[in-house]
């Protein structure tokens, strides 16, 4: 009874220290503080509730996006943390009661772990078994009155695929004429799982260390609240940072193990806030329409919603008879195709400070979260709606008029997720360069950095066969192709760096993979020179790892994906060569004075022309692009040729202000 009452008084003594302003975050925490666990929350199944179709429409399809249930997580190391600290504290008779009660449950938590990450719980099991159940009592006319077929395809991460037979094997049990066709495999893997890449995770992780600096903690509460003599208890746990996120780390997937005490409770609430801030910022600004990265994240999910799309029409139009397509996935997907849907909540357009405050992590993105999208038809009527429920909650597309409460047209849905994304990418003119120096590594990385899609840079060869980058073939009085390297190299840009060196280049190249080196081979004095610049270039995609390369980019740097390069010049027989020795890259001619259909025929596979051409010939670009040729147009900075090479659109703009061209393209 006495540690009842120490832990019921430690829990009032947490909740006490809390001070922050009630915001409808920190409200909805106190509804349920486990909430603060965000993507490693539980699933609340909640009532449900089905607004009437418009008269005579029933539905027929379900197009199901379904997170992986509960599982484990990546925090062994962290319940061993806690588990080991506290035996020590133990051992100094340094605990309270609410101490020895941490201990216990870390120790519990570190044994159900059991050294497997990322598993799937039997809590994740019976999820979605419950989900399966729900969907099929809501909808029986689905699966009843149609076709009896069901696709479902997995991640090919072992806890999606149990997360399907337990959705698939319930159904079946319900209704067993079911027909159930399952897969995976990788080439499902690359739609269904694609998430952040490298330039999302760092642009985030600044801005979250930015944030963390500003956050004031309370960490007297928990040496008080766990330990007996406070001033010893710091000299065994001198980072209490680290100590209460391990703690938050336990706290956290306690649901998901079934452990049925709530181990917040050692933490003040103002701490938990801020730990549940830390954990979710990074998932809203990586994967949902951030005002920080919204332009850079959405793309990632088109070929998910491409792939929604076909299987829907394909059913719709009668090619194909079934009664769902169901997709068992992750977390990060899910938030990235719910928010390019702009499905209402979820994906509103946030600062950090904003989303702070006002989006509901754990309600969006728990364990087993899902999409349905269900569809629905009329005899009375060749026109399809559709209804979205997010988690089982009808949700609206507000950028949409709906034909009746939450239901909508097919086909404006359609249209929506067809200009939702640009078709036009930036290239970054020599470079990102504002504040730094044209045809430098550190602009090349600035591109990399903001997200462009490529970065052009202008490639010489010296008079020893070396090729360098610099936009001018005269460098402070040194003629580069009439000089050695060495001498070339004695000079510096404007920024302090040398002049570099292709090889320096691809090496910048391989530490994003998602900024495209866009290699302009400068005309040479001979065709024999041109020949070797073009045989020296394509060597240089093919070179030993470079130094400093991290390991994890070796193979990259080793060799250039062709749908990873590009190459460009003004020199026609350095594309004829191009075509020639290099058929799968992309070569993109940059003179202007040839159609495409003469430069097609010579096997080059692209144009790169200056806007004035396009004034002059704007059927250039549809011709370009009819023959299966990409059309990238240089160098365009004013707004107004900005929204001119859009409209005509065009696959890439090549600009000296990245910025105001994404601002354009995105114009919402």
């Amino acid at each position: 009874m006495k540690r009842l009452l120490t832990l019921f008084a430690t829990a009032l003594l947490a909740f006490s220290a809390f001070a922050q302003p009630d915001t409808p975050v920190v409200q909805f925490l106190k509804g349920d503080v486990r909430r603060a666990a965000f993507n490693t929350h539980s699933y609340e199944f909640g009532p449900i509730y089905d607004t009437p179709a418009p008269k005579g429409y029933k539905p027929f399809y379900i197009s199901h996006y379904g997170r992986h249930g509960s599982r484990s997580d990546w925090g062994g190391p962290q319940y061993k943390l806690v588990r080991d600290l506290l035996t020590e504290a133990d051992r100094q008779h340094l605990l309270t009661p609410a101490g020895d009660s941490l201990m216990h449950e870390a120790a519990l938590l570190y044994e159900l772990h059991n050294g497997m990450d990322g598993r799937l719980t039997p809590r994740g099991v019976k999820e979605h078994a419950r989900l399966a159940e729900r969907m099929y009592q809501r909808y029986p006319e689905v699966f009843k009155n149609g076709s009896k077929h069901i696709r479902a395809v997995s991640s090919t991460t072992p806890r999606c695929i149990v997360s399907m037979n337990g959705f698939t094997g319930r159904m079946m049990s319900l209704q067993p004429d079911l027909d159930f066709d399952l897969d995976t495999g990788e080439k499902y893997y690359a739609y269904i799982a694609r998430g952040e890449n490298s330039t999302l995770i760092a642009r985030t992780n600044k801005a979250l260390a930015d944030y963390r600096k500003t956050i004031d903690w309370d960490n007297e509460t928990v040496y008080r609240n766990l330990f007996t003599d406070p001033a010893a208890a710091k000299k065994l746990i001198p980072d209490a940072y680290e100590f209460q996120n391990a703690i938050y780390d336990c706290a956290r997937v306690s649901d998901p193990f079934d452990i049925p005490d709530n181990m917040y409770r050692y933490l003040p609430f103002g701490n938990v806030v801020h730990f549940h801030e830390l954990n979710f910022l990074s998932a809203y600004l990586n994967q949902c329409d951030s005002k920080l990265n919204g332009e850079i994240r959405l793309p990632r999910s088109q070929e998910l919603v491409d792939t929604l799309i076909s299987q829907a029409d394909a059913v719709i139009s009668g090619k194909v008879k079934k009664a769902a397509d169901l997709c068992f996935g992750h977390d990060w997907p899910y938030l990235g195709l719910v928010c390019y849907l702009g499905l209402e909540g979820v994906s509103e357009r946030y600062t950090l400070e904003e989303a702070k405050d006002l989006w509901l992590p754990s309600w969006f993105c728990p364990f087993a979260a899902n999409l349905q999208m269900i569809f629905y038809r009329s005899k009375k009527s060749d026109e399809i709606l559709v209804k979205f429920l997010m988690n089982e909650r009808e949700t609206r597309l507000p950028a949409l008029q709906a034909v009746q409460g939450p239901y909508y047209r097919w086909n404006d849905v359609k249209a929506w997720c067809e200009k939702r994304i640009p078709k036009t990418e930036i290239v970054a003119h020599r470079g990102y360069w504002e504040g730094n120096a044209e045809n430098s590594i550190a602009s090349f990385r600035k591109a990399q950095e903001f997200g462009c899609w490529g970065s052009e840079f202008d490639i010489h060869l010296t008079a020893d066969g070396v090729p360098v980058i610099n936009h001018d073939q005269v460098i402070s009085g040194t003629d580069i192709q009439k000089s050695s390297f060495e001498a070339v190299r004695a000079h510096r840009l404007a920024n302090g760096e040398h002049v570099p060196t292709l090889a320096e280049y691809m090496a910048q190249a391989a530490r994003s993979r998602e900024c495209m080196p866009v290699l302009e081979l400068k005309p040479q004095a001979t065709p024999e020179k041109e020949d070797e610049l073009v045989d020296k270039c394509l060597q240089a995609l093919r070179p030993a790892a470079p130094r400093n390369v991290p390991p994890e980019f070796a193979s990259f740097a080793r060799r250039q994906e062709p749908t990873k390069v590009v190459f460009i010049s003004f020199s026609h027989h350095i594309c004829q060569e191009l075509a020639k020795k290099a058929p799968d890259y992309t070569v993109q001619y940059l003179n202007g004075d040839l159609s495409p259909a003469q430069l097609h025929a010579e096997g080059i596979n692209g144009i790169d022309y200056h806007y004035s051409v396009f004034y002059k010939h704007p059927e250039w670009v549809k011709e370009a692009q009819d023959l299966g040729m990409s059309v990238n147009v240089w160098t365009v900075d004013d707004p107004k040729d900005i929204r001119a090479m859009r409209d005509l659109g065009v696959d890439q703009i090549t600009t000296n202000k990245p910025a105001l061209v994404r601002e354009i393209l995105w114009e919402r």
